[in-house]
């Protein structure tokens, strides 16, 4: 599947962008700010009438576009970028979203259009936390509906021509029509934190009002309006937070502090990177969202509440890490970024606040009884956006193969490599990949909706026993091989006949890793390789390594570099276990001496290993950062677990709640990153990987404490630390929760430390300037080496 954004909607973002950057910039924001309406009318109707905004997901016949949900949220993005000053949210999201999903012909006919055209400014009045609960009280009397009670904060209530207001009547939550200037209507204008933003306290004393659809009849769509609003808002604060990372980024490269840009000392560049990484999230749980309310509607209370749990935080934390980073200049008035931290925080608490929304979660998910639910509209029915032919084509491939071939026993080992090999030759093993090769050459982002596929068929998952092989090796071989290599290795190692481990890390070189030492002199029609690897993970049961070593020293570290493939039962090659801190040996340090390794396994071209490398790593982030899994699965599944074991206990209370569901939305929002970064499997991975290995690492490490801390007194015990060699990799954990915790704690540190992958995202992703260095040009045997 893929929610992300299309090229219509891309398009659309150009267009919204080019008027905003004409009509909002940072002088008509302020200037806007200090007037009663807080919008200019002229700009609002061309908004309307010339883009066609207002009207944009409305049905043709009430002047609309027909366009979903996810165009809608690309224009909310825009506008929260420039802190647009009008009552598009107001008139649109509320307003407009809960005519229309009453279901009132009637009532839609005579106030969309007007919506549409910008000629009538709307908005939603309710008194409490949720409109379909609304304090609000509507009576019915001889001279019809009368409303009375006070909406404390109404989002543009003083000056809309038109306020619908949720209040509950003998039936039930309703929804009435209130036309501006309604007897008993008082309307107080409010001092707001966001200038940008206006919000009034709205009265109705017997206010006459009309009622829309039947009374009682609009709890469903006053419950669908907050959510759908509340994801419109949630895309607003995306934008926002973007944009000010935009500017966070351009200032540190420019701002010079002790002889050179700020953005170059570690301590700019990696809360950048913390914040690149809250954007992506966002990003990750808006863009889910906003497809599921297109396309999945049973799923979106979970959607809604996910989004702004995870998109309020982030834009809360960017905007005030910005005035920070810019340092006294953004303290002031004149700089633009508190506009953008009052928008921030006032956001925040609209519409719900993060903890409400996780709460909220809690008990959708219901986890105080351990039960997550799964979200069927995205991972069970497959990519429903953006290659739908593909994604035909391909539910009939993969459930013709599993007819035919029933998955077998995962320990029936012979069995299992047959079914894996059959599948390499239908194509389905990588299916970006040629024909032949084990792929149909379709789009990556199909690959994780095949591997669910088979997961739901009880095919046995390999990631563990050949996380080497399947997430870096073969991807690499693929890109960078020759077609005898890619015959020769592909197939029996995604089979599974064949596991791979890597060589890379040394004493000296982890980090640094092209710092490494280790020897290959050419001889004849090979090389002869001397050296010492660290850190192997699976190195004492695979057949074959990937091997990165150094063929020329007297040119700069990164240069003489060569990528192998080597035969583990070479003549020379000695493996010995390396006892971590759980007591298990996964890990391993090999001494290569005299080791003879055929020119033809050269993989690229001599001096060319570092190139080869970097694909390497790239996959490697992506593959450590989680392959794409269902809702609830992986270590929060096993927090939730616990988390329903200690209230069934009587060891959980409301803050323990809240530890919870603020790790399960941070990993929900990795998930959805890792289906982001999937995509790039078996092609040039891009910031995606970094970032989805980045949250694997530091969200591992907080579950799994969680899950001790919920363990009560057993977390106090271990079943021993005896020493054993696993043959698969515990990168994301294992039952043991005790044990899993102490294995996290190397997810930070193997496949590049999370200070690096800090490092890596402020300076390639965001272009921040890197660390002044003294290797850069020196030839490696004169750099100085621990």
């Amino acid at each position: 599947m893929s929610f992300v954004l299309g090229e219509d909607a891309e398009e659309l973002r150009g267009i919204v962008r080019g008027f905003l950057e004409k009509w909002s910039d940072e002088t008509a924001v302020r200037r806007l700010m200090e007037t009663e309406s807080g919008y200019d009318p002229a700009v609002w109707v061309r908004a309307a009438q010339e883009l066609g905004l207002h009207g944009l997901a409305l049905p043709a016949r009430f002047g609309g576009s027909d366009a979903t949900a996810m165009e809608l949220g690309v224009v909310f993005e825009e506008m929260g970028a420039v802190l647009f000053c009008g009552p598009f949210l107001a008139s649109v999201g509320l307003a407009a979203t809960a005519l229309l999903e009453l279901g009132d012909e009637q009532a839609a006919a005579a106030h969309l259009p007007g919506i549409a055209d910008g000629t009538t400014a709307a908005t939603l009045a309710w008194a409490g936390r949720h409109p379909s609960v609304s304090g609000l009280n509507a009576v019915e009397t001889a001279a019809g509906w009368a409303v009375t009670g006070t909406a404390p904060v109404v989002v543009d209530g003083a000056t809309a021509d038109l306020v619908l207001v949720a209040a509950a009547t003998a039936a039930g939550p309703s929804l009435f029509a209130v036309p501006a200037g309604a007897a008993g209507l008082v309307r107080i204008p409010l001092i707001a934190l966001d200038g940008t933003r206006k919000l009034a306290e709205v009265r109705f004393t017997d206010t006459p009002a009309v009622l829309l659809g039947t009374e009682g009849g609009a709890g469903a769509a006053l419950d669908r309006t907050a959510d759908l609003a509340a994801l419109y808002l949630a895309g607003e604060q995306l934008g926002g937070a973007a944009h000010v990372l935009a500017t966070v980024v351009e200032y540190a490269k420019t701002r010079v502090q002790f002889g050179r840009a700020i953005g170059s000392f570690q301590a700019i560049k990696h809360r950048c990177a913390d914040m690149l990484v809250d954007i992506e999230s966002a990003r990750s749980v808006v863009y889910h969202g906003l497809w599921t309310a297109a396309h999945d509607a049973e799923q979106l209370p979970v959607a809604a509440s996910l989004a702004r749990a995870v998109a309020s935080d982030a834009y809360q934390r960017v905007a005030a890490d910005a005035i920070q980073i810019h340092g006294g200049i953004g303290f002031t008035w004149e700089h633009p970024a508190h506009l953008y931290l009052k928008r921030a925080k006032s956001s925040q608490l609209l519409l719900g606040t993060p903890a409400q929304h996780r709460a909220r979660l809690a008990e959708l998910l219901d986890v105080h009884h351990g039960g997550v639910a799964i979200a069927p509209g995205l991972d069970a029915t497959g990519p429903a956006h953006g290659v739908p032919d593909d994604a035909a084509a391909l539910t009939e491939v993969v459930t013709t193969f599993l007819r035919d071939h029933p998955a077998p026993a995962p320990d029936d080992v012979l069995a299992d490599r047959s079914f894996r090999e059959a599948r390499f030759d239908a194509g389905l093993a990588f299916v970006q990949f040629p024909d032949g090769l084990g792929g149909r050459r379709l789009d990556s982002s199909l690959q994780s909706w095949v591997e669910t596929h088979f997961a739901r068929a009880g095919a046995a998952d390999h990631s563990a026993r050949n996380v080497i092989g399947l997430g870096m090796a073969l991807p690499t071989i693929h890109a960078h091989g020759t077609a005898e290599q890619k015959a020769r290795y592909l197939r029996p190692g995604f089979s599974g006949e064949e596991i791979w481990c890597q060589l890379f890390s040394e004493p000296g070189a982890g980090s640094d890793l092209a710092a490494l030492a280790t020897r290959a002199v050419r001889d004849g029609d090979g090389f002869v390789v001397n050296g010492q690897k660290m850190w192997t993970s699976l190195g004492h049961v695979a057949r074959f390594a990937i091997l990165l070593a150094r063929t020329d020293p007297d040119v700069t570290k990164h240069k003489g570099l060569t990528y192998f493939l080597l035969d583990m039962r070479a003549p020379g090659v000695e493996v010995r276990p390396l006892r971590q801190i759980t007591g298990e040996a996964e890990f391993n340090e090999v001494f290569l001496t005299d080791v003879r390794i055929p020119a033809a396994n050269v993989l690229g071209e001599v001096g060319g290993g570092w190139g080869v490398a970097m694909t390497t790593l790239a996959n490697e982030r992506v593959s450590l950062g989680g392959r794409p899994s269902e809702r609830g699965e992986g270590p929060i599944g096993q927090a939730v677990v616990a988390f329903a074991g200690a209230h069934a206990a009587g060891r959980v209370d409301a803050a323990t709640t809240e530890r919870l569901m603020v790790l399960w939305t941070r990993a929900e929002a990795a998930r959805l990153t890792n289906v982001r970064a999937a995509a790039q499997v078996g092609r040039t991975p891009g910031p995606a990987g970094s970032i989805a290995k980045l949250q694997m690492a530091e969200l591992n490490k907080a579950i799994y404490e969680l899950c001790v801390d919920l363990s009560g007194e057993a977390g106090l015990l271990i079943d021993g630390y005896a020493e054993s060699a696993p043959d698969f990799a515990a990168v994301h954990g294992g039952a043991d929760v005790r044990k899993a915790y102490l294995r996290s704690l190397a997810n930070s540190i193997e496949g590049g430390t999370s200070e690096v992958l800090r490092n890596i995202l402020g300076e390639r992703v965001l272009g921040l300037p890197g660390e002044p260095r003294t290797d850069r040009d020196t030839p490696w045997k004169d750099v100085p080496r621990s």
